[in-house]
């Protein structure tokens, strides 16, 4: 069953590059693409994961046939950027449950900032994933996203949105949400990126895709690991 992904284009490509590039190093051992794999279109299908799964093998990773977090941290740029954002997909489709709760799997990032269920949970989210990627130094109420802009302004953090690279966190309509920039080209008009607390189930970790005016603050992700 093919699986909706905005990303999927970008997360194919990915493959296709880093399998050219291993093809050219190791021509006993390619990673054969299958045929039916459509980089262009935003699903995720069995041809695909076939692909994943063929990586995966040849990078001695469990094959789950999945852009998991282990595949995603060879595909993306290597340093803290991509392991930040390795993580966050990882996290792709956990979602809240009963539906519109603030419960279920996502308590987790809940705990993180010290909160139990029954509360949105995007800054909880961002929180989680940094705090897996080792990042310390994080405002004082992290669970509450104008906590992220008054903070990271009042230590130099914030960067012009069109400067956005990737793993950067965003801040969404004055304050409202927050999530991490997963665009290759921020400059344009769509912004994509990677949040929680958006889409089905009342709530999910997901992909998004919106216009860049939406986006009204940039935190630099470099900044904010020299953090002291």
């Amino acid at each position: 069953m093919a699986v909706q992904d905005v990303s999927a284009p970008r997360k194919k490509y990915a493959l296709k590059k880093f399998a050219e590039a291993w093809n050219k190093k190791n021509p006993g051992h390619l990673i054969v693409r299958p045929d039916g794999v459509n980089p262009d279109v935003t699903l995720i299908g069995d041809p695909a994961r076939v692909w994943v799964g063929r990586m995966q093998a040849a990078c001695h990773l469990p094959v789950t046939h999945k852009f998991d977090r282990a595949t995603m941290q060879k595909l993306l740029p290597p340093g803290i950027r991509g392991q930040v954002m390795a993580i966050a997909h990882a996290e792709l489709g956990e979602h809240e449950w009963p539906p519109g709760s603030n419960m279920g799997e996502i308590v987790e990032y809940l705990h993180v900032v010290g909160l139990s269920g029954g509360y949105p949970w995007c800054a909880a989210f961002v929180t989680w994933c940094l705090r897996k990627s080792g990042f310390t130094h994080l405002p004082p109420n992290p669970a509450y996203v104008p906590s992220w802009d008054d903070w990271a302004q009042s230590r130099g953090l914030l960067k012009p949105v069109s400067e956005s690279r990737l793993g950067d966190l965003w801040i969404w309509w004055k304050n409202q949400h927050i999530g991490f920039c997963d665009d290759t080209n921020p400059e344009d008009w769509i912004a994509y990126g990677l949040d929680g607390n958006v889409g089905s189930y009342g709530g999910s970790v997901t992909q998004v895709r919106r216009t860049s005016q939406e986006v009204t603050a940039c935190v630099d992700l470099l900044k904010l690991r020299e953090l002291k």
